[in-house]
């Protein structure tokens, strides 16, 4: 990651939940907050005369296969979300294919479906690595999960808090340092 990203992302994600009336400490809803800045949000069976074999696909026969894409048409941005996964993990791709946006991030590669329809996919592994940061940062703030950790609140009752996984809540305390940093404030 860029020199600078985590705490730049970390300021961005307090702004945006600020935006929206929310606190470092608060549960963030990701469809409605990607709704109130003007982004659509779809689950396969939502997208307009969508190919019912396609539909079948993509969530009977290989719903393993892909989290969510992000499509803009017409100055329009829709972002699909594997609707068969856990809501914790839609929570997490939602914010993972907004950050893609904030972040103006370029794909590798973008296809246009038969339709004409533009999709955005394969990025870069660094602009994953800072999605990946983004995403956590706006769904479980350092500050809060400071303040929610520092309460004894343990990884899961983090994650069940902020509507995301335990995998998540972990990753996000272990690698923003707070463990360490309560500990340090027990001596």
């Amino acid at each position: 990651m860029r020199r600078g990203f985590k705490s730049q992302a970390e300021k961005l994600a307090l702004k945006q939940r600020a935006d929206i009336g929310l606190s470092a400490n608060d549960a963030l809803d990701p469809r409605h907050f990607l709704r109130s800045i003007g982004i659509i949000v779809w689950t396969p069976t939502d997208i307009p005369n969508v190919d019912t074999e396609h539909l079948r696909q993509l969530t009977v026969v290989d719903p393993d296969s892909w989290s969510g894409i992000t499509i803009r048409e017409g100055g329009k941005t829709a972002i699909i979300v594997n609707a068969t996964h856990p809501i914790t993990r839609q929570a997490n791709t939602l914010m993972h294919e907004w950050a893609h946006i904030e972040l103006r991030h370029k794909p590798s590669r973008a296809d246009r479906s038969a339709g004409g329809l533009l999709l955005l996919s394969d990025y870069p592994p660094e602009l994953e690595e800072e999605a990946d940061w983004l995403a956590g940062c706006i769904l479980a703030p350092r500050d809060g999960l400071l303040f929610h950790c520092g309460k004894g609140l343990e990884p899961g009752e983090v994650a069940q808090h902020y509507g995301i996984s335990t995998q998540l809540a972990n990753w996000r305390i272990g690698k923003t340092g707070i463990k360490h940093q309560l500990n340090f404030r027990q001596y």
